[in-house]
Formats: C-alpha cells, structure tokens, sequence
C-alpha cells in the first residue's frame, strides 16, 4: 500500500471569514483547560497582579514530561528548546553536543559488554555455551544489546523528524483551540504508572541476579548487569513513549469523528427543530474542510510516527517474544524438576513476563486504537446526507479516496500491530516454548544414556 494513498486532496481553503467562535458539535460541549483559562496578557496574572515574565508552558505534553526528561537524558531525544506553548525548536549547540557525547558513551559500553561476554569474565553470570537454557539466556542477552542499539541508532536519525511530530500535534492542537475553544483532555497519564513499574521492575530482576551469582561478584560482572538494566529501561520507556504519541494522535481522530458524527442522520434530525436546515449544512461546509484538512495531518502524522519507531518495533517485539518465551521455559524447568523449586528463578520469570507482557499490550492497544480511529472517519462519513450538491461533491470526494483505503501500522512493514498482536505473539511463544522443550528432554535423554552406560561399564 502507497503512503501517499493515506492523503486525501480537498480544495484550497478560503480565508476565515471574521465571526464569532462557535462551540463545536459535541456530544459533550469540551471544557478550556486551566492554561486557556489564564489571563493572556503577559506580566499579569488572572487576578490582574503584576508578576515577572514566564517560560511559556506546554500542556499539550504536560502528562509525559517525566518520560522526556528521561529520554532527553539519556539521549535517545533531542534536548529541544520551548519557544512557545505550541512550538518547540531544535535544540542548541551544547544540547546536542551533551546528546552526541551521550550516545557515543552507550556504543562503547556496547562494545565492552560484547567483549566481556566472550571473554572469561562473564563466567559468573553465564557459565555454560551448552545447556539449552544457558544458550537461550545468551541469546536473549544479545538480542537485549541489538534492540538497544538500533534504538539508539533509529533515535538519532530521526531526531529532526520526532520535533516536527511534536510540532504538528503541537499545531492541530493550537487550531482547534482557535476553532472551537477546545482544550483536548491527552489522557496519557499510564506513561508515569509504566516508568515507576519499569524502574522498580528493573532493581527488582538485577537484586535478584546478584543474590543468584555465587562468590564474590567481579567489577566486569556488575558493569554488565548494570548496563544491562539500562539498556532494558530505555528501550521499554521508548515504547511507552511511541504508545503516548499515539494515544495523542488517536484522541485527536476522535475529536474529529465526533464532529462528524454531529451530522449523521439522527444527529442532523434532532438540530432541525432548533435551526434552518439550510443554516445547518451552511455549517457542515464549513466544518468539513476544517475536518478533512486535520484528517490529513494526522494521517501524516500517523505515518511518520509509524516510520520512526519502525525499526525500534520490529526489534523490540522479536526481542519481547524470545524474552516471554525463555521465561515461560524457565517456569517449565523449575515446576517439572525433580529437585527443590528455585524461588529466586520463579520471582525473576514472573518479573519479566509481568514487565513484557504489559508493554506488549499497551503497545498493542495503542495501535489498535489509533488505526481504528482513522479509519472509522470514513464510516461516519458515509451516514452523512448530503442535501445541497456542493455538500454532497464534498462528501462523495473523500469516500472516494479513503473508502477502500486501510491504514495500519506496522513493524517495519513485516506485519501490522494491532489489538490482535499480543496474541499473535503468545501463539508464536507456545509454538517455540514445544521446541525448546523438546530439545530439553532430548538433552535429559542422552544425559541418562551416558550415567547408565558409566554406571555398566
């Protein structure tokens, strides 16, 4: 599917004529939030007391700012400058020298760490290349290192491209409040519940690492755990923030669906009792261009999300399923043995699928969600009578583009995610958990022929 397919041409718009702003077709009239509600003159506040000139504060992102913090931090986002409360600029010099030094920090305890897992010095943490769980801790480690470091290669690349998806949001947000004086309510408060649950889940897994190594822990071996729960964080506190960016994205479709929705059949009989039905499609020529010109926008907004964390997705689920899967093995192992379950094995299998599982989820959700919103517009449309026929050209126009048009996103274009993804997932994990298993007990076989011939000879 062409991505210049997701953009429906509408007619240039004429300038907006001067009139009184209008409340918006809402099933629920929207309420102004508190930073609209101040006085705008600046120097004065709302009681009309003088007060010193402020940065101006962005709302819009004001619910994930814990997140960017971490992440501008980090370096996987650029340390952007504020220049209003709907404008950020790139970021400064030393900002992104800081971001630069950063990243070039990460790529070189990425290569200590592949060296010191090659190397004797991580014997402590993983003491065989045999044993089948052994094997897959291994490769759960190194695909751990590659997730990361594309994270972190993807993050640089598209920099430029994450502010001018901020921008945009930042825009469509700052013109439906000329519009229609609405303040949109982002709903992404899950994003400061996923970072706590993400750190303390973190701490939690390494403590239980350190209580499982026997002797003395050498410097190599807490550098390797260290970075290994960093590298794990970040990558899981992207993937909440790709799922906040989308939650924005689909709460500005629903804004736009439920103006639709205002003029469907049921809607438009109950509004001719109290206007002209002349006067109210008037209105829908005017609202309709509005919509379709903010449709557009956010289905490049949409796509370009899509094509930033692409890379970072395919990675990150390839990486989550083998995790859910070793530790699904794992659980197997210790409630199959014959000896003394493992409570330690048992807290850190539990840790992981608990932390996996509820990304993947929200990840799915988001998706889900979003793709649903977008593509329901065309639906709603569609139950939309058009009475005059310029209204109905309006109407016939976008059908005609959109109405056999499917968005998705996807993980690098290999498949769509979607609410169905997680259990796509935990299909794929019961197939390779029967794999691995097979492989253990032909492991316990052959361990049995070789103590059965000792014990003959």
């Amino acid at each position: 599917m062409s991505p210049n397919t997701w953009v429906i041409e509408m007619p240039a718009t004429v300038p907006h004529k001067s009139r009184p702003r209008r409340v918006s077709p809402y099933h629920n009239p929207p309420v102004l939030n508190d930073a609209f509600g101040r006085n705008a003159r600046r120097g004065q506040d709302p009681l009309g007391r003088s007060e010193q000139p402020r940065r101006p504060e962005n709302v819009v992102f004001a619910d994930i700012q814990m997140i960017l913090s971490v992440l501008k931090a980090t370096g996987l986002l650029p340390i952007y400058e504020q220049i209003s409360m709907y404008e950020v600029g790139p970021p400064t010099k030393s900002n992104e020298f800081y971001s630069f030094f950063i990243r070039g920090v990460v790529h070189a305890l990425t290569v200590f760490n592949i060296y010191s897992l090659f190397t004797p010095n991580s014997a402590q943490l993983f003491y065989s290349y045999r044993e089948t769980d052994n094997v897959n801790q291994w490769i759960e480690l190194l695909l751990c290192i590659l997730t990361y470091t594309l994270t972190v290669f993807a993050c640089s690349r598209n920099a430029k491209n994450i502010l001018r998806i901020m921008n945009e949001i930042l825009q469509l947000d700052e013109e439906i409040r000329r519009q229609y004086g609405a303040s949109l309510s982002q709903d992404c408060g899950f994003s400061v519940k996923f970072l706590v649950g993400i750190a303390v889940s973190q701490a939690y897994i390494i403590v239980l690492k350190i209580y499982a190594v026997k002797g003395v822990i050498t410097p190599t071996s807490y550098i390797l755990l260290a970075f290994y729960a960093i590298q794990n964080g970040l990558t899981a506190t992207y993937i909440v923030f790709a799922s906040a960016l989308l939650r924005f994205v689909c709460i500005r479709f629903q804004f736009i669906n439920k103006l639709l929705n205002g003029y469907t059949y049921i809607q438009q009989d109950k509004k001719k009792r109290k206007k002209g039905h002349h006067q109210y499609m008037e209105q829908f020529s005017e609202d309709s261009l509005f919509i379709y010109r903010m449709h557009n926008r956010l289905l490049r907004i949409y796509k370009d999300i899509n094509e930033c964390c692409s890379l970072i997705l395919v990675c990150f689920l390839g990486y989550s399923f083998y995790t859910v899967t070793t530790n699904c093995y794992n659980l197997f192992v210790q409630i199959t043995a014959k000896g003394m379950i493992s409570s330690n094995i048992l807290q850190w299998c539990f840790a992981w699928l608990c932390l996996h599982t509820s990304l993947l989820a929200l990840l799915s959700r988001s998706c889900g969600s979003t793709t649903r919103e977008a593509n329901i517009t065309s639906q709603i449309l569609a139950r939309i009578y058009g009475k005059t026929k310029e209204n109905q050209n309006i109407i016939d126009k976008f059908l005609t583009k959109s109405i056999k048009q499917e968005v998705q996103f996807t993980a690098y274009g290999f498949f769509a995610i979607d609410n169905s993804t997680l259990f796509k997932i935990f299909s794929a994990v019961t197939t390779y958990l029967v794999i691995l298993i097979q492989f253990k007990q032909l492991e316990d076989s052959k361990l049995d022929d070789m103590i059965e011939h000792g014990q003959s000879t």
